[in-house]
């Protein structure tokens, strides 16, 4: 079935064809009319039919609106011819083979009544008549008629044929013989039989002359039809029978061949007409360039031959018909035998027309001479064109297809090379590289060969595979073998360009510098070498990848390493465990921490830490000589040696000679120091199957050794302190934030002179699903081991400043103290933060008071003050809370801008019992009075505590004697109750 993408109504069609056109238009277009109607969704349809003359398929009808894309539906081999529907609109796909099935009937009648018309001009010049009649309202009309019987009775074919002819046959016939011949006419009629018939028949001059007639009716249908043949009696020597026949034969033939189309017609054509006469030997041959030609079917005895090229000689004369030319066989004559076979008797029938571009050729051979001629002559007559034409649309074809395969393999090509760009943005290594890429290149062309070859050491050394996972696929490559190869290599590595070899469609592919040296990749194409072009876009695009390899590589090593020692850090340590872990049985992993580095920072300046820092690797890795080891340092002073394959015994002695050496003095910038590392040892598989494992216990065991002062610890089950309730802190807080479980409760903060409410403390819970309700003091510690307590404290700010506004429409001056960490304050962009968080919810800086504990101020104070009064600047107040239970320096007290003291509820609890405790407490009231400071009392919890602390002064209470911190929903009535 030819494709239907480009429809030209200026098809060169058959006169008959409007003939078609007009019986499918009386037949088709009321069902299509109303059907059109009915299905108000569908705007138009056309309907083409197979043309068996000229094997194209023209629109035979076509109604409605026909804009926009077409729907086709091919119907395929319909009684033998092609038919296509094309819908244009909305119509579902059962609703178009619904319209089909209902066409078909039509299409299928159309189509046996163009078979018939094609019968009929089978033998249109013919000397003899021969036409077609029916019986049609009692009479007998033409249904078909050749030329001949217009010539002979001297009228018009048109006045003759069809129900609504000028003139009838019978008008010809001498009046005295009609009567007899009609009488004939129905005999034969009803019982099909063939007879023949002699009367006498009016000519183009005006006599009466004998003729013949030989009829037979069709089966006994009506309407009645009939073949007849008719010839006038000076024609006699003109075989009446063998015309018979021979119109019989052509019908058959025509019905059957006419429906195939390209190659297929014409093997059967030339199957037909050897088994129609008896020619063993049928061959058909068309002019390619020159004296060049192609066999396009060779049928000997029914059987295909495979088909080949020849260069005709000047002995062979195409130019004429010969028939029956009898030739001696030689069997040394082998070019002979392919044009005849080994036949005595050739005949040579060429085929030409003015109107196609192609010349052809039929090659005869048979035993014995060919006495049908006309047969054979008749059907060349009437199909040459048709073969000639077929011809040049099947060269048409197969050049179309095999630019199809062509676009389809560069498709496939380019397709392939995506996805080979793909997974090259992601590949690690170099052999991961050029395995994906030799997988991929062999997959897009049709290899006969993939070579890779390298120049290194002044050698060309090849290797035939890269399996992607060895990092020494090159080493002890052998020699080139192929020496051939030398020249073009040279070439290519001095050009950097891609070398081809048409001749055994080889490319010299140069991939660059590599691991091995310069590398070459060398393809050799099985068939269908693609071009240069494309192979260029390729090579580009391996090496933008090649680039972008390069550039992650050294990414990676950036990645990998720490930047100021070199050596490995967290994220390579990790990899080096889990690649040599598999090989081996036992391993260590020692944990060094620096004793008194923070102290050597602050005091000399990070410059010279970092040149400290700097010493650490070489001097362990010089007492590791022979010992195969990773160093790495994980951050800050903080080192981590893995030693695969080493047992636990040798360990120990490597982490005491560790120790040992470390301890030894340094020299940096001519000053002379000393320093000692705390090691925390752990060994696999015994105390972790992982990286994770294994650091997680060093750094156990090196936190106890430097709190005991050891020279280094092994990890055991008694050290770990880890419980199901610390990791969940660190693991679901995300979670827990997310869902729901955290919430913010307030307790208040009581004037002591006035008895109402002055602000509140936010304080953290937890609703824990497995645990219960967990109290600050159990999460809160071990959220400070990482960020999480930088989450929490953005939660309680959010929910505390989201309430604010409306709780101060009740007290205006109200204000509300958070607990910040340390690692929250120290922070720098904490001030922004802050800032930005009175501005979201339109906040004035005393509306939020920050509570720190004393050991805050400790743990960096020049950055502490730094930021406290940057905070300050928005308005932001500050209170020590827990205060008398740190080490805090009465000079902050002074120089900070703090606004209150807290007096830790371990004071206040006992106060009326332990004379201390109220020595303490005045003491801390008067100093912070002095200062121009509040102070605030934790825990108070009954009135005689309540009216000790307004006795000593104290400006505020906190404590269960008023309230329990209560959740957000309950403020607003408190502050109603007590403002």
């Amino acid at each position: 079935m030819r494709q239907l993408t480009d429809l030209n109504p200026q098809l060169d069609l058959d006169p008959s064809w409007e003939e078609m056109r007009f019986a499918a238009k009386s037949l088709l277009e009321p069902s299509l009319q109303r059907r059109l109607v009915e299905l108000g969704e569908c705007n138009g349809i056309q309907v083409l039919l197979q043309d068996l003359m000229s094997a194209k398929t023209p629109v035979l009808i076509e109604l409605g609106q026909l804009s926009g894309p077409g729907v086709h539906l091919p119907l395929i081999q319909l009684g033998g011819g092609d038919a296509v529907l094309v819908f244009y609109g909305k119509l579902s796909a059962a609703e178009q083979f619904l319209w089909a099935d209902d066409l078909k009937p039509s299409l299928l009648w159309l189509q046996a009544l163009q078979r018939r018309t094609l019968a009929a001009q089978t033998l249109d010049d013919s000397p003899v008549m021969i036409y077609q009649a029916a019986e049609i309202d009692q009479r007998w009309v033409l249904l078909q008629a050749n030329q001949a019987v217009g010539d002979f009775l001297g009228c018009p074919l048109a006045d003759l044929v069809g129900a609504g002819a000028r003139r009838l046959m019978t008008e010809f016939i001498h009046p005295d013989d009609l009567p007899r011949l009609l009488l004939a006419y129905d005999f034969t009629g009803t019982s099909a039989q063939q007879i023949t018939l002699q009367y006498r028949m009016l000519n183009a001059q005006g006599e009466y002359v004998p003729v013949t007639e030989r009829i037979q009716c069709r089966a006994r249908k009506e309407p009645k039809t009939s073949i007849s043949v008719v010839w006038h009696r000076i024609l006699d020597q003109v075989d009446s029978n063998e015309q018979f026949s021979l119109f019989k034969d052509l019908e058959a033939l025509t019905q059957d061949v006419s429906f195939e189309t390209g190659r297929d017609f014409m093997a059967h054509l030339c199957r037909r007409i050897g088994s129609a006469q008896s020619i063993p030997w049928v061959m058909l041959c068309a002019n390619t360039y020159d004296d060049w030609w192609e066999t396009w079917v060779i049928s000997t005895q029914g059987t295909g031959q495979p088909n080949f090229h020849f260069r005709m000689p000047d002995a062979v004369n195409i130019d004429r018909v010969q028939w029956n030319q009898a030739r001696q066989v030689d069997p040394n004559d082998g070019f002979t035998a392919s044009l005849f076979g080994d036949y005595p008797v050739h005949s040579v029938l060429p085929l030409v027309s003015d109107n196609e571009p192609v010349r052809a050729c039929l090659f005869l051979g048979s035993d014995q001479r060919i006495l049908d001629i006309e047969f054979i002559a008749q059907i060349t007559r009437f199909f040459g064109t048709r073969l000639l034409r077929e011809i040049s649309q099947a060269r048409i074809s197969d050049a179309l297809h095999e630019q199809n395969l062509l676009l389809e393999r560069q498709k496939a090509q380019l397709t392939s090379m995506v996805t080979c760009l793909g997974l090259l943005d992601t590949v690690a290594d170099e052999p991961e590289f050029l395995a994906t890429t030799q997988r991929h290149i062999e997959q897009a062309f049709e290899l006969q060969g993939l070579v890779w070859v390298f120049w290194a050491s002044g050698e060309w050394r090849e290797v035939l595979h890269v399996d992607g996972v060895s990092d020494d696929w090159y080493r002890d490559a052998p020699i080139l073998k192929h020496t051939d190869w030398i020249n073009q290599l040279e070439q290519v590595r001095r050009s950097d360009r891609l070398s081809i070899d048409k001749s055994r469609q080889r490319v010299f592919w140069p991939i660059g510098q590599s691991e091995a040296g310069y590398l070459v990749m060398v393809l050799t194409f099985a068939k269908h070498m693609p071009d240069l072009e494309l192979l260029q876009f390729y090579r580009n695009a391996l090496a933008l990848a090649q680039q972008g390899l390069v550039q992650r590589e050294s990414l990676r090593l950036q990645a990998m390493r720490d930047s100021l020692t070199g050596l490995g850090n967290r994220v390579q340590l990790h990899i080096w465990i889990k690649l040599a872990l598999p090989h081996h049985n036992q391993a260590s992993l020692l944990l060094f921490d620096l004793n008194r580095f923070k102290e050597i920072n602050d005091s000399f300046g990070h410059q010279f830490g970092d040149k400290l820092l700097c010493k650490i690797g070489p001097r362990i890795s010089q007492q590791l000589d022979h010992v195969e080891h990773y160093l790495a340092r994980l951050g800050g002073d903080e080192f981590a040696l893995f030693l695969p394959g080493v047992p636990p015994e040798e360990a120990r002695r490597i982490a005491e000679m560790l120790h040992a050496a470390l301890a030894k003095s340094y020299v940096i910038d001519r000053l002379r120091f000393q320093v000692e590392a705390s090691i925390g040892v752990a060994h696999y598989p015994l105390h972790g199957a992982d990286g994770h494992e294994l650091l997680r216990c060093s750094d156990v065991a090196m936190y106890v050794a430097k709190n005991t002062n050891r020279n280094f610890v092994e990890f055991s089950a008694q050290l770990d302190t880890t419980t199901p309730l610390r990791i969940a802190v660190l693991s679901e807080l995300d979670a827990a934030l997310a869902e729901g479980q955290l919430s913010v409760v307030y307790q208040p903060l009581m004037s002591a002179e006035t008895g109402r409410t002055a602000g509140f403390e936010a304080l953290i819970r937890w609703a824990h699903p497995i645990f219960g309700n967990l109290s600050p003091s159990e999460f809160i510690p071990i959220a400070e081991m990482g960020d999480g307590i930088r989450k929490i404290t953005d939660f309680v700010l959010h929910r505390t400043m989201l309430n604010l506004p409306r709780w101060r429409k009740i007290l205006p001056d109200l204000h509300i103290a958070v607990n910040i960490s340390p690692r929250v304050l120290l922070d720098h962009q904490f001030p922004l933060n802050m800032q930005t968080l009175l501005d979201q919810y339109q906040l004035p800086g005393e509306a939020i008071v920050l509570e720190l504990t004393e050991t805050t101020l400790l743990v960096d104070p020049v950055r502490a003050v730094e930021i406290i009064n940057t905070l300050s600047q928005s308005g932001l107040k500050v209170e020590i809370d827990d205060f008398g239970t740190g080490y805090s320096s009465l000079t902050y007290l002074k120089s900070l801008p703090i606004s209150a003291l807290k007096i830790d509820r371990s004071f206040v609890c006992d106060i009326l019992t332990d004379a201390h405790n109220e020595v303490i407490v005045s003491s801390t009231i008067n100093m912070a009075h002095n200062l121009g400071l509040q102070t605030v009392a934790e825990g108070v919890e009954d009135e005689a505590t309540l009216l000790k602390m307004m006795g000593l002064g104290c400006d505020m209470i906190q404590g269960y004697y008023y309230s329990k911190a209560m959740p957000e929903q309950d403020v607003s009535a408190w502050l109603e109750r007590n403002s």
